[in-house]
Formats: structure tokens, C-alpha cells, sequence
């Protein structure tokens, strides 16, 4: 099963338009690690991880001593605002061969700058109607709302979505 690394904004984003669990009901082996976990404030997104986590349908990644020397090695060495955080999903997804989930536009740069599948909340909605977890009607409706808590997303991409899956 392939593996898919989530970075937090991902959760967050699709804990907002109550679509997390579904995440968990697409056929991937959905992990993290303790690193996004400590990222996530909000009591209900915390709680809606953790119970996903209990479940064992989210797996959390720890790093040993070595592999914390290398994510903080990594993290130094690189300019931009990339976090230690940001550093230990993609180092993770690295070691893992896995494609990494992410929003941010620096982190997708620099995973894919070292050969790391990156994809972003609309594959995973995408993914969502493929696979008949949701319909289309309601993923156009979910995409509504998260447009309105997240502006960064892709204007274009989302309203090609909308627009097809209004029409289905």
C-alpha cells in the first residue's frame, strides 16, 4: 500500500470541512510525525488526530538521535522558511519513498528538488470521489467551503473541480 505523509496543513484544511476521517478511508497507508502532531493547536483537530491515531488508521513517525542530527543538519543548511517541521515530513517521506501531502508552496519546491512526490488537498479530493468516499456533489460543496477558510489554494484547479462535479 503507498504510502502518503501528511504535512499539518493538510489535516487542518481537511479537519475544517469535516473530511479528515475520509482521509483515512482512501486506500493508503496515511502517516505523520510527531513533529505535525506538536504543530496542531486547536483542541477538536487535536482530539479528531489523536482518535484517528487510537484507531490506528493515522500512523505518527518518531526519528532517533541520528535522524534528528540529520533533519536539523538538513534544516540549517537550507535558506528559505522551511521549519524544522516541514524538514522532518519531507526527510520522512524521503526515507520512506512516500508522497508527501502538503499545502506549502517552499516545502513542495524543496521535496521535489529532492525527488519527492508531493501532492496537495486536491488529490486528496480528487481521490475522495474516485473512490466513491464521497460524491461529486459533495466534494464540490466541501471544496466551496474550504476555499473560504483557505485562500491560498489554486483558484483555477478548484473551479474546474466545482464545475465538473456540480455537473455530475
Amino acid at each position: 500500500m503507498e504510502i502518503i505523509v501528511n504535512d499539518t496543513n493538510i489535516f487542518i484544511d481537511l479537519q475544517s470541512v469535516g473530511l479528515l476521517s475520509a482521509l483515512c478511508d482512501l486506500p493508503y497507508d496515511v502517516r505523520t510525525v510527531d513533529f505535525v502532531m506538536n504543530e496542531i493547536k486547536d483542541p477538536a483537530q487535536a482530539e479528531s488526530l489523536a482518535t484517528l491515531i487510537g484507531e490506528g488508521k493515522i500512523k505518527v513517525g518518531s526519528f532517533n538521535i541520528d535522524e534528528l542530527a540529520e533533519i536539523i543538519a538538513e534544516h540549517t543548511a537550507i535558506s528559505g522558511n522551511l521549519s524544522v517541521p516541514d524538514c522532518s515530513v519531507c526527510y520522512y517521506a524521503r526515507k520512506h519513498s512516500a508522497t508527501l501531502l502538503t499545502g506549502d508552496r517552499q516545502l513542495r519546491r524543496y521535496a521535489e528538488g529532492n525527488n519527492v512526490t508531493v501532492r496537495g488537498v486536491l488529490f486528496i479530493f480528487d481521490e475522495l470521489v474516485a473512490q466513491n468516499i464521497i460524491d461529486a456533489e459533495i466534494a464540490a460543496q466541501k471544496l466551496r467551503e474550504l476555499t473560504n477558510i483557505n485562500v491560498r489554494l489554486p483558484k483555477s484547479e478548484i473551479e474546474k473541480r466545482i464545475k465538473k462535479w456540480s455537473n455530475t
